[in-house]
């Protein structure tokens, strides 16, 4: 019995270390007025396949909590490139913990001065050079 208990809170941790809080961003500003959500899922594109894609632009109104859930998703990733301008970050691309079921994941940003912004989550068993094809053609 206690080691049923054990293994019920080993899988309630790993689901909840698996979370993002980038995922909440699709679901609390999909539908809000100024922003736009894509979402997409067992797609290709330009010839890779992905499991999910989901992409969210905003405006001023969402920058602070859209920054604020960036960053608390950051500080578990795998940086793979910023740009730092003024002392801000004002994109970036980052490589989150694989699922357990060996997927990657990856979350991508950028804004402007004007406050808009975008936010690019994609998931699939790609490689941090494939997103890099996909996103930027390098």
């Amino acid at each position: 019995m206690a080691m049923m208990i054990v293994m019920l809170m080993m899988t309630a941790v790993m689901a909840s270390a698996q979370k993002l809080y980038v995922s909440q961003l699709f679901w609390r500003f999909g539908q809000t007025k100024g922003c736009k959500k894509v979402e997409m899922h067992d797609t290709e594109l330009k010839g890779y396949r992905l499991d999910v894609y989901k992409s969210l632009t905003y405006g001023k109104r969402q920058i602070y909590d859209v920054n604020a859930m960036l960053m608390s998703d950051r500080r578990h990733a795998k940086k793979i490139r910023e740009v730092i301008e003024d002392g801000r970050i004002t994109s970036g691309y980052y490589m989150m913990p694989p699922l357990s079921n060996g997927r990657n994941r990856y979350i991508l940003f950028s804004y402007n001065d004007d406050g808009r912004g975008a936010v690019i989550y994609i998931e699939g068993r790609l490689s941090p050079d494939d997103i890099m094809k996909i996103c930027y053609g390098k």
